[in-house]
C-alpha cells in the first residue's frame, strides 16, 4: 500500500502481477503476445496529477487473456469498489476509472483480485509489484 500511496496525485504508476508456477512472463500490450494469449495477467494503476488544483481520477487497466468479461466476473473483481468500467474489450482488456479518494488498500485489493481471477496458470501465494515514480 505504501507503493500506491507514493504515486498518488499523478506521481507515477505501478504494475501488479501474480507469481505463477509455470515459467511464463507477464502479458504485454503487443499484438503478437495478445494473439497467442500467453502470459500472466498484469494490473496497472496510472495516477493523474490534479488539474487547476482539482484531484483527478486514476486509471486501472488489467491486461488478461479472457476476452470480454461478464457482469458476474466484473462484480467478483470489483466487490463493493465504486470504480467505473471505461472499457471491457475482447482484445485490449479491462480499463477502470478509480475515484481520486479511493484508499490504497482498496485499489490493491481490486488489482490482486483481478489478476488472481484472470490468471490462466497455477499461482504462487504472492504478487510482484513494479513501481515507476515520476520526478
Amino acid at each position: 500500500m505504501t507503493a500506491i500511496d507514493s504515486i498518488a496525485a499523478g506521481k507515477g504508476w505501478c504494475n501488479v502481477t501474480p507469481h505463477v508456477q509455470d515459467d511464463v512472463g507477464q502479458l504485454t500490450p503487443n499484438v503478437f503476445q495478445l494473439l497467442i494469449k500467453k502470459g500472466a495477467p498484469v494490473a496497472t494503476l496510472v495516477t493523474s496529477a490534479p488539474k487547476k488544483g482539482v484531484p483527478q481520477e486514476s486509471s486501472l487497466g488489467v491486461l488478461h487473456t479472457r476476452g470480454k468479461l461478464s457482469k458476474e466476473r466484473l462484480s467478483m473483481i470489483l466487490g463493493d469498489a465504486t470504480f467505473k468500467v471505461r472499457q471491457n474489450h475482447n482484445q485490449r482488456g479491462l480499463l477502470l476509472n478509480v475515484p481520486w479518494d479511493t484508499s490504497a488498500s482498496e485499489i490493491l485489493r481490486v488489482m490482486c483480485t483481478a489478476t488472481d481471477l484472470l490468471c490462466d496458470y497455477e499461482r504462487k501465494d504472492d504478487w510482484e509489484i513494479d513501481l515507476f515514480v515520476r520526478d
